[in-house]
Protein backbone atom coordinates (compact mmCIF):
# COMPACT_ATOMS: atom_id res chain seq x y z
CA UNK A 1 0.00 0.00 0.00
CA UNK A 2 1.44 3.22 -0.96
CA UNK A 3 1.76 5.95 1.59
CA UNK A 4 -0.34 8.78 1.93
CA UNK A 5 1.52 11.85 1.30
CA UNK A 6 0.44 14.64 3.52
CA UNK A 7 0.81 18.81 2.56
CA UNK A 8 0.00 19.66 6.42
CA UNK A 9 2.85 19.03 9.51
CA UNK A 10 0.87 17.55 12.32
CA UNK A 11 3.70 19.11 15.07
CA UNK A 12 2.37 22.58 14.10
CA UNK A 13 -1.46 22.36 14.99
CA UNK A 14 -2.20 24.56 17.70
CA UNK A 15 -4.45 22.07 20.04
CA UNK A 16 -6.07 24.51 22.35
CA UNK A 17 -6.60 27.65 20.07
CA UNK A 18 -10.52 28.37 18.21
CA UNK A 19 -8.99 31.40 16.32
CA UNK A 20 -8.06 30.50 12.34
CA UNK A 21 -5.17 29.22 12.33
CA UNK A 22 -3.35 28.23 8.61
CA UNK A 23 -1.47 25.20 9.83
CA UNK A 24 -4.28 24.24 11.49
CA UNK A 25 -6.57 24.70 8.46
CA UNK A 26 -4.08 22.99 6.62
CA UNK A 27 -3.90 19.54 8.69
CA UNK A 28 -8.30 19.31 8.79
CA UNK A 29 -8.41 20.08 5.00
CA UNK A 30 -5.64 17.35 4.23
CA UNK A 31 -7.80 15.28 6.32
CA UNK A 32 -11.35 16.23 4.02
CA UNK A 33 -8.50 14.89 0.97
CA UNK A 34 -7.71 11.65 3.14
CA UNK A 35 -11.17 10.79 3.62
CA UNK A 36 -11.34 10.13 -0.11
CA UNK A 37 -8.73 6.80 0.30
CA UNK A 38 -9.94 3.56 1.45
CA UNK A 39 -9.94 2.77 4.96
CA UNK A 40 -7.18 0.88 5.30
CA UNK A 41 -4.75 3.58 3.95
CA UNK A 42 -6.90 6.42 6.13
CA UNK A 43 -5.93 4.39 9.31
CA UNK A 44 -1.88 4.01 8.19
CA UNK A 45 -1.83 7.79 7.72
CA UNK A 46 -3.58 9.11 10.88
CA UNK A 47 -1.79 5.89 13.24
CA UNK A 48 1.56 5.21 11.56
CA UNK A 49 2.22 8.75 9.92
CA UNK A 50 0.58 10.67 12.69
CA UNK A 51 0.76 8.95 15.67
CA UNK A 52 -2.98 9.26 16.51
CA UNK A 53 -3.64 6.46 18.78
CA UNK A 54 -7.04 6.26 18.50
CA UNK A 55 -9.10 5.66 15.12
CA UNK A 56 -12.35 4.61 14.14
CA UNK A 57 -14.26 4.68 10.48
CA UNK A 58 -17.82 4.76 9.58
CA UNK A 59 -19.54 3.87 7.12
CA UNK A 60 -23.11 4.27 6.08
CA UNK A 61 -25.31 3.30 2.77
CA UNK A 62 -24.28 7.08 1.65
CA UNK A 63 -21.94 8.17 4.58
CA UNK A 64 -18.13 7.58 5.36
CA UNK A 65 -15.92 9.48 7.52
CA UNK A 66 -13.58 8.97 10.45
CA UNK A 67 -12.95 9.84 13.74
CA UNK A 68 -9.10 9.74 15.25
CA UNK A 69 -7.59 11.44 18.30
CA UNK A 70 -4.18 11.60 19.97
CA UNK A 71 -3.72 13.18 23.65
CA UNK A 72 -4.52 16.96 22.33
CA UNK A 73 -7.27 16.25 19.82
CA UNK A 74 -10.15 14.76 18.33
CA UNK A 75 -10.34 15.07 14.41
CA UNK A 76 -13.43 14.03 13.06
CA UNK A 77 -13.32 14.19 8.84
CA UNK A 78 -16.31 13.65 6.51
CA UNK A 79 -15.90 11.79 2.94
CA UNK A 80 -17.38 14.31 0.29
CA UNK A 81 -19.54 13.00 -2.81
CA UNK A 82 -18.76 9.78 -4.54
CA UNK A 83 -20.44 8.92 -8.05
CA UNK A 84 -22.43 6.23 -6.11
CA UNK A 85 -26.34 6.31 -6.36
CA UNK A 86 -26.57 6.07 -2.52
CA UNK A 87 -24.32 9.74 -2.70
CA UNK A 88 -26.11 10.51 -5.68
CA UNK A 89 -29.44 10.23 -3.82
CA UNK A 90 -28.43 12.09 -0.83
CA UNK A 91 -27.26 15.12 -2.85
CA UNK A 92 -30.70 15.00 -4.87
CA UNK A 93 -33.12 15.76 -1.96
CA UNK A 94 -33.21 19.44 -1.88
CA UNK A 95 -36.31 20.09 0.11
CA UNK A 96 -35.90 21.30 3.57
CA UNK A 97 -36.80 19.03 6.73
CA UNK A 98 -36.78 20.32 10.41
CA UNK A 99 -34.20 19.49 12.73
CA UNK A 100 -34.09 21.35 16.17
CA UNK A 101 -31.85 24.13 14.92
CA UNK A 102 -33.61 24.81 11.95
CA UNK A 103 -34.88 23.68 8.42
CA UNK A 104 -32.11 21.50 6.21
CA UNK A 105 -31.29 20.00 3.78
CA UNK A 106 -33.18 16.30 3.47
CA UNK A 107 -30.90 14.43 1.70
CA UNK A 108 -27.95 15.64 4.04
CA UNK A 109 -30.11 15.49 7.10
CA UNK A 110 -30.71 11.56 6.22
CA UNK A 111 -27.15 11.12 5.59
CA UNK A 112 -25.58 12.31 8.22
CA UNK A 113 -28.61 10.15 11.03
CA UNK A 114 -26.93 7.09 8.98
CA UNK A 115 -23.90 7.37 11.49
CA UNK A 116 -24.26 9.79 13.88
CA UNK A 117 -25.44 8.28 16.80
CA UNK A 118 -22.04 5.92 16.76
CA UNK A 119 -20.33 9.24 16.16
CA UNK A 120 -21.24 10.70 18.51
CA UNK A 121 -20.27 8.10 21.14
CA UNK A 122 -16.71 7.45 19.76
CA UNK A 123 -15.73 11.19 20.33
CA UNK A 124 -17.51 10.55 23.86
CA UNK A 125 -15.03 7.81 24.38
CA UNK A 126 -11.98 9.13 22.48
CA UNK A 127 -12.49 12.33 24.65
CA UNK A 128 -10.75 10.90 27.99
CA UNK A 129 -8.11 13.82 28.66
CA UNK A 130 -10.04 16.65 27.55
CA UNK A 131 -9.10 17.02 23.49
CA UNK A 132 -10.29 19.92 21.76
CA UNK A 133 -12.56 18.72 18.79
CA UNK A 134 -12.15 19.63 15.23
CA UNK A 135 -14.38 18.61 12.53
CA UNK A 136 -14.12 18.99 8.71
CA UNK A 137 -15.20 18.04 5.13
CA UNK A 138 -15.49 18.57 1.65
CA UNK A 139 -18.39 19.17 -0.37
CA UNK A 140 -21.09 16.39 0.56
CA UNK A 141 -18.40 15.39 3.46
CA UNK A 142 -18.60 19.67 4.07
CA UNK A 143 -22.21 20.17 4.19
CA UNK A 144 -22.43 16.62 7.10
CA UNK A 145 -19.67 18.11 9.02
CA UNK A 146 -21.76 21.35 9.17
CA UNK A 147 -24.44 19.24 10.17
CA UNK A 148 -22.53 17.17 12.82
CA UNK A 149 -21.30 20.29 14.37
CA UNK A 150 -25.12 21.94 14.70
CA UNK A 151 -25.96 17.81 16.43
CA UNK A 152 -23.09 18.14 18.14
CA UNK A 153 -23.26 21.33 19.60
CA UNK A 154 -26.80 22.48 19.49
CA UNK A 155 -28.17 18.64 20.42
CA UNK A 156 -25.57 16.77 22.07
CA UNK A 157 -24.29 20.27 24.32
CA UNK A 158 -20.56 19.59 23.45
CA UNK A 159 -17.92 21.70 22.06
CA UNK A 160 -15.69 22.30 19.19
CA UNK A 161 -12.55 24.24 18.86
CA UNK A 162 -12.89 24.37 14.59
CA UNK A 163 -15.18 23.82 11.93
CA UNK A 164 -13.27 24.00 8.58
CA UNK A 165 -14.49 22.85 5.27
CA UNK A 166 -14.18 23.41 1.40
CA UNK A 167 -16.21 22.95 -0.97
CA UNK A 168 -19.45 23.56 0.94
CA UNK A 169 -22.85 23.69 -0.75
CA UNK A 170 -25.42 25.58 1.71
CA UNK A 171 -26.90 23.27 4.37
CA UNK A 172 -30.35 24.68 5.45
CA UNK A 173 -32.50 27.66 6.16
CA UNK A 174 -32.04 31.16 7.79
CA UNK A 175 -32.92 29.64 11.36
CA UNK A 176 -30.74 27.21 10.96
CA UNK A 177 -27.42 29.65 10.05
CA UNK A 178 -28.56 31.76 12.77
CA UNK A 179 -28.54 29.27 15.28
CA UNK A 180 -25.10 27.33 14.25
CA UNK A 181 -23.47 31.32 13.81
CA UNK A 182 -24.51 32.07 17.29
CA UNK A 183 -23.05 28.61 19.01
CA UNK A 184 -19.73 28.90 17.13
CA UNK A 185 -19.42 31.58 14.13
CA UNK A 186 -15.87 32.50 15.63
CA UNK A 187 -14.54 29.06 14.78
CA UNK A 188 -16.33 28.38 11.58
CA UNK A 189 -14.18 28.64 8.50
CA UNK A 190 -15.52 27.94 5.36
CA UNK A 191 -12.98 27.94 2.73
CA UNK A 192 -14.38 28.76 -1.16
CA UNK A 193 -12.20 28.28 -4.91
CA UNK A 194 -12.88 30.66 -7.27
CA UNK A 195 -15.85 29.37 -9.47
CA UNK A 196 -16.27 26.65 -7.68
CA UNK A 197 -19.92 25.42 -8.71
CA UNK A 198 -20.76 23.38 -5.60
CA UNK A 199 -20.77 26.24 -3.17
CA UNK A 200 -23.68 28.24 -5.11
CA UNK A 201 -26.11 25.14 -4.62
CA UNK A 202 -28.52 24.50 -3.80
CA UNK A 203 -29.82 28.17 -4.97
CA UNK A 204 -31.45 30.48 -2.27
CA UNK A 205 -34.90 31.85 -2.74
CA UNK A 206 -37.74 32.50 -1.50
CA UNK A 207 -39.52 28.96 -1.42
CA UNK A 208 -36.33 27.34 -0.47
CA UNK A 209 -34.26 29.31 2.11
CA UNK A 210 -30.99 28.06 1.59
CA UNK A 211 -28.47 30.26 3.25
CA UNK A 212 -24.85 30.13 3.79
CA UNK A 213 -23.16 29.77 7.90
CA UNK A 214 -19.76 30.47 8.96
CA UNK A 215 -17.19 32.71 7.81
CA UNK A 216 -15.92 32.62 4.34
CA UNK A 217 -12.99 32.46 3.27
CA UNK A 218 -12.18 33.10 -0.50
CA UNK A 219 -9.28 31.84 -2.67
CA UNK A 220 -8.91 34.37 -5.58
CA UNK A 221 -8.79 33.18 -9.51
CA UNK A 222 -5.05 33.84 -9.11
CA UNK A 223 -4.68 31.65 -5.80
CA UNK A 224 -4.85 34.26 -2.56
CA UNK A 225 -6.86 34.21 0.30
CA UNK A 226 -9.18 36.96 0.97
CA UNK A 227 -11.07 36.91 4.48
CA UNK A 228 -13.16 39.82 3.12
CA UNK A 229 -14.19 40.74 -0.72
CA UNK A 230 -16.80 42.65 -1.97
CA UNK A 231 -19.97 41.39 -4.04
CA UNK A 232 -18.40 43.08 -6.92
CA UNK A 233 -15.03 42.19 -6.22
CA UNK A 234 -15.63 38.25 -6.51
CA UNK A 235 -18.10 38.59 -9.47
CA UNK A 236 -15.45 40.33 -11.88
CA UNK A 237 -12.64 37.65 -10.21
CA UNK A 238 -15.02 34.46 -11.25
CA UNK A 239 -15.50 36.51 -14.77
CA UNK A 240 -11.63 36.28 -15.01
CA UNK A 241 -11.23 32.85 -13.64
CA UNK A 242 -13.67 31.62 -16.45
CA UNK A 243 -11.75 34.09 -19.20
CA UNK A 244 -8.47 32.39 -17.63
CA UNK A 245 -9.97 29.00 -18.13
CA UNK A 246 -11.07 29.18 -22.12
CA UNK A 247 -9.33 26.77 -24.04
CA UNK A 248 -8.46 24.64 -21.05
CA UNK A 249 -9.67 20.69 -20.34
CA UNK A 250 -12.75 20.84 -18.39
CA UNK A 251 -15.07 22.84 -16.60
CA UNK A 252 -13.90 25.59 -14.31
CA UNK A 253 -16.30 25.32 -12.01
CA UNK A 254 -15.93 21.78 -11.16
CA UNK A 255 -12.35 21.73 -11.13
CA UNK A 256 -12.08 25.02 -8.58
CA UNK A 257 -13.94 22.33 -6.64
CA UNK A 258 -10.98 19.64 -6.60
CA UNK A 259 -10.31 18.79 -2.92
CA UNK A 260 -6.68 18.79 -4.39
CA UNK A 261 -6.71 21.52 -5.39
CA UNK A 262 -7.93 23.17 -2.26
CA UNK A 263 -5.41 21.50 -0.26
CA UNK A 264 -2.71 22.92 -2.49
CA UNK A 265 -3.94 26.60 -2.12
CA UNK A 266 -4.69 26.48 1.66
CA UNK A 267 -0.97 25.02 1.64
CA UNK A 268 0.03 28.39 -0.17
CA UNK A 269 -1.81 30.20 1.89
CA UNK A 270 -1.10 28.65 5.16
CA UNK A 271 1.07 31.89 6.15
CA UNK A 272 -1.71 33.78 5.77
CA UNK A 273 -3.17 35.70 8.82
CA UNK A 274 -6.79 37.41 8.61
CA UNK A 275 -9.74 38.92 10.37
CA UNK A 276 -10.23 35.81 12.95
CA UNK A 277 -6.73 34.99 13.60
Amino acid sequence: MAEYKFRADIEKFEASTSKYRGENALVLVDCARLSYTPEAEISEAMQEQWGFQNFQFFNGPSTQAFIAANEEIIIVSFRGTELTWEDLKSDAKTFLVPRPYGNVHHGFSDALQEVWAEMRDCINQFQDNKQTVWISGHSLGAALATLATAEFLLVDGGAINGLYTIGQPRVGDGTFASNLDAACLDRNFRFVNNNDVVTRVPLPGAIRDYTHVGNELYITEGGDLRDSISWFQKFWDREVGILHDIGEKGLDGLKDHSSDEYVRLIEKNRAVTTIWS
